[in-house]
């Protein structure tokens, strides 16, 4: 019997390093340290955020001003996230905050956007190379400067990062402070439109949370929120359950912005725990193409919705990113064949507004038969329905026919000359010598 040896399987961190930070962008990164603060922030809400209808008793409290504030600055020296939630304590950051990957013990019903426990390590390794944290807790906080150049070198096992204890506090929260940027995100920090990019998309990444739990602010900037309106009067509606995930589907017509169906606003939107994934999605990923048509102007006024909810985070159907689908998920597999259920009847209807003489129903014509808007998230909650497409009222057949014929331009300016008119067009010529037969030849015969 051969002799057995234990091969070196020690884990590189340079290598660890560029892997789980390759495929994330710099504005990803940024709010997966967001969702940090968005998740500290829910857990004092008592409430287990499993369903849509758990959700649904946050969205009522909408008048309710949030208790939380977010502040992002960046430069191309220093990335800084500060929140005034209820910070980490001492014993979660020994034990997990620091883990790469969630342990067996840990605590998931208390976070609904954290999916794999890489997301705070993975965001801060792509930033930049020098790092420090100080959260504050009602029972003891923690304290962290870490130089991750000197990190990534030590090849002791197991991987461990220093931190220290701090004092019970009354104003809690967490700064995350990181500086000695990477070259290329010093490059992205640079450019004019990143800023104003970066709040764009976090106004539709929370637009659930932000003025309900968070206040997000950028460069001093109030991140607004993206509000996302259906007609109630007709819609359809699909609810089910997979694996522990609660799924809601609506597909309708969409609230018109000051009167128009903007392209951007069309398609479908997914959300996860009511964080949003997809938005305005016109792809095979959603089944345009293929169980529906290839999306077109016509279908601008389609508005399509997915909510997936979960106590398990881990459970639905997000990337490890959380800005793409996992299309292997079995709750996304069934969401999508009732997605394109939801949506024939929708697409249909708009289809056929079209015929050989034009349009029959104006875009003002399709917000009236669609109704009042309704918050997605408030119609998530309602019954099951169906859309029923109007039946458009029939035009009368048109009486008139259209005669033409060709003339020598030679005789068409004998004409003109006779009636004195020398820029008389072709048709007024026809129509003039249609009548004068019409009235002398046919009506004296």
């Amino acid at each position: 019997m051969p002799q057995i040896f234990d091969a070196d399987a020690s884990p590189e961190k340079k290598l660890f390093i560029s892997l789980i930070t390759r495929d994330i962008s710099l504005s990803d990164a940024i709010i997966d340290l967001l969702d940090n603060s968005v998740n500290a922030a829910m857990r004092p809400i008592k409430n287990s955020f499993s369903s849509a209808n758990d959700f649904h008793k946050l969205f009522v409290k909408a008048s309710v001003q949030p208790e939380v504030t977010v502040r992002v600055t960046f430069d191309r020296d220093q990335v800084t996230v500060v929140d005034d939630a209820a910070g980490i304590d001492f014993d979660s950051a020994y034990h997990e905050v620091f883990r790469f990957g969630h342990s067996e013990v840990h605590d998931a019903p208390r976070d609904r956007l954290s999916v794999y426990g890489i997301g705070m390590k993975r965001a801060l390794f792509k930033i930049g190379r020098q790092i420090s944290i100080t959260s504050n807790h009602k029972s003891g906080g923690f304290g962290l400067t870490l130089n991750v150049r000197r990190w990534a070198k030590d090849t002791a096992l197991p991987w461990t990062i220093p931190i220290a204890k701090r004092d019970p506090a009354v104003k809690t929260g967490t700064t995350i402070s990181i500086s000695d940027l990477n070259p290329e995100i010093r490059e992205r920090l640079s450019e004019k439109t990143f800023e104003h990019n970066l709040i764009e998309k976090l106004s539709k990444v929370y637009s659930f949370f932000i003025g309900r739990i968070v206040n997000i602010y950028i460069n001093a900037k109030l991140v607004p929120r993206t509000e996302f309106d259906i007609g109630e009067d007709n819609l359809s509606h699909d609810r089910f359950k997979r694996d522990g995930v609660d799924c809601s589907i609506l597909a309708g017509i969409a609230s018109p912005t000051s009167g128009r169906f903007e392209s951007a606003a069309a398609g479908w939107f997914v959300f996860c725990n009511y964080r949003t994934v997809l938005y305005g999605d016109k792809s095979p990923l959603t089944g345009w193409g293929g169980a529906l048509p290839l999306f077109q102007p016509k279908h601008r006024p389609f508005l399509g919705i997915v909510l997936f909810t979960a106590a398990d985070p881990e459970a639905l159907p997000w990337t490890t990113t959380k800005g793409y689908i996992n299309e292997d998920n079995r709750a996304w597999q069934e969401a999508k064949l009732k997605m394109a259920a939801a949506a024939k009847p929708v697409i249909s209807f708009l289809d056929k507004r079209y015929t050989n003489d034009g349009t029959e129903i104006l875009p003002s014509g399709i917000a009236k038969l669609a109704g009042e808007g309704v918050n997605v998230f408030e119609a998530a909650v309602a019954a099951k329905s169906t859309f029923v497409a109007p039946v458009a009222k029939k035009k009368k057949a048109s009486t008139t026919k259209k005669v033409q014929y060709d003339a020598e331009e030679s005789e068409l300016n004998k004409i003109r000359k006779y009636f004195g008119r020398s820029n008389m067009s072709a048709s007024e010529i026809g129509r003039v010598t249609f009548d004068h037969f019409l009235r002398k030849v046919v009506v004296e015969r």
